[in-house]
């Protein structure tokens, strides 16, 4: 289960990836695609409900809240689990965008195209992911904070320790 607190929580990356100017074509995506999925969820209710959270938002004066509309929209889909996982993987597509602009932002262009080879190793399934976190290990060693970020990324199942 995802932590929804504290600065690199979902919700924090939500504020500060899609609301707050930095927003992505795949974010932009991944919203527009929960907006839609919500406009044509067979429930009216909760179409409703999302639009007025939508329309509360955007009358506030400081749209500095929002986490709160998060929080809204959080507790509006806990009991659609087909909404839940929309939602999911909006949050996820912010934190994910977050991440690749740090690391573009500090990366010098050999590391870069570095990390997108070790990454593409992986898609490609030619890399083990213990390769990977090694090799991503090696390349961020100036940079504990965004191998921290990218660690996050892992499947719960993956244990750093060993």
């Amino acid at each position: 289960m995802m932590q929804l607190a504290g600065p690199s929580s979902p919700r924090s990356q939500l504020t500060h990836g899609v609301f707050n100017g930095c927003i992505s074509p795949l974010v932009l995506w991944e919203s527009s695609k929960f907006v839609k999925l919500v406009r044509e969820y067979n429930n009216g209710e909760v179409h409703d409900r999302f639009k007025q959270i939508l329309k509360d938002y955007l009358i506030q004066q400081s749209k500095s809240d929002v986490g709160g509309i998060a929080s809204r929209i959080e507790q509006l889909v806990e009991d659609h689990s087909e909404l839940r996982q929309g939602f999911k993987s909006l949050q996820l597509m912010v934190k994910t965008n977050n991440l690749m602009k740090k690391i573009e932002g500090r990366l010098a262009i050999n590391d870069l195209k570095r990390f997108f080879e070790i990454i593409k190793g992986f898609r490609t399934r030619q890399t083990s992911m213990v390769k990977v976190v090694e090799e991503v290990a090696v390349l961020f060693a100036d940079h504990t904070d965004l191998f921290a970020e990218f660690c996050e990324f892992l499947p719960d199942s993956f244990n750093l320790s060993e």
